[in-house]
């Protein structure tokens, strides 16, 4: 089981020239075994968040620590072997090898320890197999749906075994039918008895009520974290619509 703690983490950006706070001092806690959902609306420093937790930004103030190490005491080879290693990621527009078969496309993370391809075909089919794909495995992603696409994404992001999966608007672009397929299949990856922790940011107040715990962001501060139903009441009370 990992756990990342946020510890009044800031992270600023320059839009043209000027300064732009996108999250102001926030502090989480998250453990294993736990499906967590970061509801707000755009702008709110969502994503931004999901890219500090998972070693791809920087905060400009504060720390994130996993297992109790400070992020930023490891240098560039150190952060980018944690990204592969300890988080799996899921972003809304895939971002599979398109000249790669789905079975190839979710083996790509071993090969860049040297591991042939061939020898991770097994471990890639029951993968594959978990996201309901099997029989999809010798496509290529020009010719799977976008439902599909992202299940591969997401066998791609479990090869490592990581102990965190980070979800950016997984189901952006799926219709609500598949989305909903794809919102039980993330839950299940908390709950299948990993003690993994999967973060999910969204707009959407129906994908947020799925999860075991909400978090509401707002202009770069967290507001509310509970029960997804009392942060949805909080979200909806503040004017805001999925």
């Amino acid at each position: 089981m990992a756990t990342l703690r946020l510890d009044g983490v800031v992270h600023d950006y320059v839009r043209g020239r000027q300064p732009v706070r996108a999250l102001n001092g926030v502090s989480l806690t998250l453990g294993g075994g736990q499906c967590v959902s970061v509801l707000g609306p755009s702008g709110s420093g969502k994503s931004t968040m999901l890219h500090v937790m998972g070693a791809l930004d920087i905060p400009s103030e504060g720390r994130v620590l996993l297992d109790g190490t400070d992020l930023a005491t490891l240098d560039d080879d150190a952060l980018s072997d944690l990204r592969r290693r300890r988080f799996g990621f899921v972003f809304q527009f895939f971002n599979l090898l398109p000249a790669l078969t789905a079975w190839e496309n979710v083996a790509v993370p071993r090969l860049l320890d040297g591991e042939k391809l061939g020898s991770v075909r097994a471990e890639a089919l029951a993968l594959l197999d978990r996201v309901n794909l099997a029989d999809r495995a010798d496509h290529r992603p020009g010719e799977l749906s976008g439902g599909q696409m992202q299940r591969v994404a997401i066998a791609r992001s479990l090869i490592m075994d990581p102990g965190v999966l980070l979800a950016d608007e997984p189901t952006g672009n799926l219709d609500s039918r598949t989305g909903d397929e794809l919102l039980d299949l993330l839950a299940s990856l908390a709950h299948d008895g990993s003690e993994r922790s999967v973060v999910m940011v969204t707009h959407s107040v129906d994908a947020a009520l799925r999860s075991d715990r909400a978090v509401l962001l707002t202009d770069g501060d967290i507001v509310a974290d509970g029960t997804p139903e009392d942060v949805v009441a909080k979200f909806v009370g503040e004017g805001r619509r999925p």
